[in-house]
């Protein structure tokens, strides 16, 4: 079963990563959704998949898209449907998953139609956008009682970034909409030809409304008339009289709409980015479109101008939270991401606050405490910085590139935020009002507001900033705030906007990130454990081996040693014999010491656990070896830090390893070294180093070392290393070696703290 656990994790996790590649990658569903559902049939079998949403002020539902295989055609891709009684309804009420066992038997309105074609089992998942829901993702199975509930933990994973994506092309599409409505109206003015003079006050009401400018020009570019609409585009106070084209348009001669009109063609440019008289920069449209007269000559252009400058920032806008979503998707590791956020934030090619403030939620403490931040400390250091990143980092692709691969810093500003830590009921802070409404805070004067506290004014220091929930699943996990103490500039509605939707964007990438770290520390867990059980069947079963071989070599042995013995007591006159004798007896005592090594390996002892300072013991069991280590001219290092708190264990079993790694130190320092024995905190568990500066191992020794009977040692049993890692194991902790040949190895000792 462990083995299946730790397959099955990294199929999933390589879907979601690849699903996530995919999202990234464009703004529109229909052109990746067909790789979305290759990925999906990796880890979940079906035979249809498709996306519904409701028809809004409408009491029927479509299927956005669909995937269809074998002969199924039910539901047609942007065929509308009645939404009454159907599985998307009853999705809508409920906000949660629906699972259909057998169409045959269900009640839902469309159940019937699935059930004509073939369709036995369904299961409908909500599409959720900051906690509404948006639409349904849809699973056929041409077999009853297919799905189950073990499929939602991978949609749970999956569907939020469904639903952003499906919520981005129905906002696109929108946008084309309305942009195809505009080109309408471009290739409807072309009829104005003949009915120009007829039709003008018609045609002067419609373009004001709309806010195009128009104009009349002869063939020299003179014009000859002009709405009221054409100076207000162009930032003008009124049309000089007499005007030309130059005197509005900002065009070269090359393109020039006019010039292409005059040629004969409709002359078309879009996005043309200018700086009007009045100092503001804007993208205006200019469309110029040739009038012809009865004999089909030539004599007037007709000149359309629109201001694009808000679409065109909102399709910037667009364009920029891809960029950065597609950022967020590259990184798995935690930090890294979370500066990467901040940096977004702050970057001037992307949201272009002066400085950001993570906050995260701590479930378990109940509090929210500062994580990181990311901006300058003074406004001489703003300038710097602010010039430096514009010189070395031209594009937003190359900053987040370069955030990407160096290492946090930990600025002052960033220590500074990490003091922070406010309980979850304190809701007098704004932080913890964000997190508990799950909605943007927008302080304008911090002085006087009452949902600033006086302390969280203080660490600002600003007197306008914003605070925005990071929030995915329905609930908030941190706290984006953000200023611009230094610039002065005001933080208007589109940035609170734009940094809203990052924010969904950042959430859902932080909860990717802590989803994969802990399944990479479960599937470490798995690892261990089964390591564990594999060491301790093997020491089963050599123990029991060597018991058998103990106590068949015992008996013999002590005859020949009791033989060996008499024979030396008699001080026989033959010199031969006696050195004979002598050394039979040597050796049966040391064969009577590995018998009782392994004796010791075969039937290990549980252990007597006690409340103990690791410190102490470490201490008794250096003095105990001083004097092993001196006559050897090993120099003895104590390192340990105070304070440390207990754990429990077993002194005698504990001391046991410690002699024994000590030991093994000294042996491999033949002409003498430095032995350092030092003891430290990390994370859940009081750390034990042994470091010697001997001989150092081989690689393929360190892989071999905790394997039973085996020693590079010429008198060496075997068993040490293997019985001080089991008592280790029983103790809940960890064995660790680290070795490199010529400079020394230390074997580390993990033991968990018992606080």
């Amino acid at each position: 079963m462990a083995m299946k656990l730790v397959e099955l994790y990294p199929a999933r996790k390589e879907v979601i990563s690849n699903i996530q590649r995919i999202i990234s990658s464009s703004l529109n569903l229909r052109d990746i959704y067909v790789s979305v559902v290759n990925e999906l049939k990796k880890v979940m079998a079906f035979d249809r998949v498709s996306i519904s949403i409701p028809i809004e002020g409408d009491n029927h539902a479509i299927t956005f898209v669909a995937s269809v295989t074998n002969t199924i055609n039910v539901l047609e891709e942007g065929k509308p449907y009645p939404l009454k009684g159907s599985l998307l309804e009853r999705i809508l009420l409920t906000g949660e998953p629906i699972i259909v066992e057998d169409t045959k038997s269900d009640s839902h309105s469309t159940n019937g139609l699935f059930y004509k074609a073939g369709i036995r089992s369904r299961l409908g998942y909500p599409l959720k956008v900051r906690g509404r829901v948006i639409g349904s993702v849809n699973f056929s199975s041409m077999e009853p009682h297919h799905f189950s509930t073990t499929q939602f933990p991978l949609l749970e994973e999956i569907c939020p970034q469904l639903a952003m994506i499906t919520e981005n092309t129905l906002l696109f599409e929108k946008i084309m909409l309305s942009e195809e409505r505009y080109k309408n109206l471009y290739n409807n003015a072309r009829l104005a030809e003949e009915q120009l003079r007829q039709e003008k006050e018609k045609l002067d009401y419609v373009v004001d409304v709309l806010g195009i400018g128009l104009c009349l020009m002869d063939r020299n570019m003179n014009i000859l008339w002009a709405n009221a609409n054409l100076p207000k585009v162009w930032g003008l106070a009124e049309l000089p009289k007499r005007a030309r084209c130059k005197d509005v348009f900002q065009c070269t001669e090359a393109y020039c709409p006019v010039a292409k009109a005059l040629e004969g063609a409709e002359g078309r440019y879009r996005e043309i980015k200018v700086l009007v008289q009045d100092g503001r920069r804007r993208y205006i449209e200019n469309t110029a479109i040739p009038i012809r007269d009865e004999q089909g000559e030539m004599g007037r252009v007709l000149v359309l101008s629109r201001d694009i400058t808000q679409r065109e920032k909102r399709l910037r806008q667009l364009s920029l939270l891809r960029e950065l979503g597609q950022a967020l998707h590259e990184t798995l590791h935690i930090e890294k991401l979370l500066n990467l956020i901040l940096t977004s934030v702050t970057a001037g090619q992307a949201l272009a606050f002066n400085r950001a403030f993570l906050f995260l939620v701590n479930e378990e403490k109940g509090s929210v405490y500062g994580k990181a931040a990311v901006g300058p400390s003074s406004g001489e250091e703003a300038a710097r910085i602010w010039q430096d990143v514009s010189h070395r980092y031209p594009t937003l692709e190359e900053l987040l590139k370069e955030v990407m691969e160096r290492e946090p810093l930990d600025s002052p500003l960033n220590v500074k935020t990490r003091l922070l830590v406010y309980p979850l009921n304190k809701e007098e802070e704004i932080v913890v009002r964000c997190v508990k409404e799950m909605r943007s805070q927008v302080v304008k004067e911090a002085a006087t507001d009452p949902r600033v506290t006086r302390e969280f004014r203080e660490f600002l220091g600003s007197k306008e900033f914003v605070c925005v929930p990071l929030v995915v699943k329905g609930g908030a996990v941190g706290v984006i705030v953000a200023d611009n103490p230094y610039s002065r500039e005001p933080i208007t509605e589109d940035h609170v906007h734009l940094l809203n939707i990052f924010a969904g964007q950042a959430a859902l990438a932080i909860e990717n990130a802590e989803t994969c770290e802990s399944l990479e520390e479960k599937i470490e867990q798995l690892r261990e454990t089964q390591e564990r059980l594999c060491r301790s069947e093997r020491l089963v079963a050599m123990g029991e081996i060597s018991t058998y071989i103990a106590h068949e070599i015992r008996n013999p042995l002590v005859t020949i040693g009791g033989f060996a013995r008499s024979i030396e007591k008699t001080k026989p006159e033959e010199e031969d014999v006696a050195t004979a004798a002598r050394i039979i007896v040597e050796e049966v005592s040391r064969l009577e010491k590995i018998l009782g090594n392994i004796k010791d390996f075969s039937k290990p002892q549980e252990p007597r656990k006690v409340r103990v300072d690791i410190n102490t013991l470490l201490e008794d069991t250096c003095c105990l070896t001083e004097g092993y280590l001196r006559e050897r001219g090993i120099n003895l290092i104590k390192n340990f830090s105070p304070g440390l708190p207990p754990t429990f264990l077993d002194p005698a079993q504990i001391k046991q390893v410690l002699l024994n790694l000590i030991k093994n130190a000294v042996e491999s320092m033949e002409e003498g070294g430095t032995l350092t024995v030092q003891s430290t905190r990390e994370e859940q568990y009081i750390r034990t180093d042994i470091s010697d500066t001997g001989q150092g191992m081989a690689p393929e020794v360190m892989e071999k070392i905790f394997t039973p009977f085996f020693t590079t040692k010429t008198s060496g049993t075997g068993v040490g290393l293997v019985v001080s890692h089991k008592i280790v194991d029983d103790h809940d902790g960890k064995l660790r070696v680290s070795s490199v040949q010529g400079r020394g190895s230390t074997f580390s000792i993990l033991l968990p703290i018992t606080e």
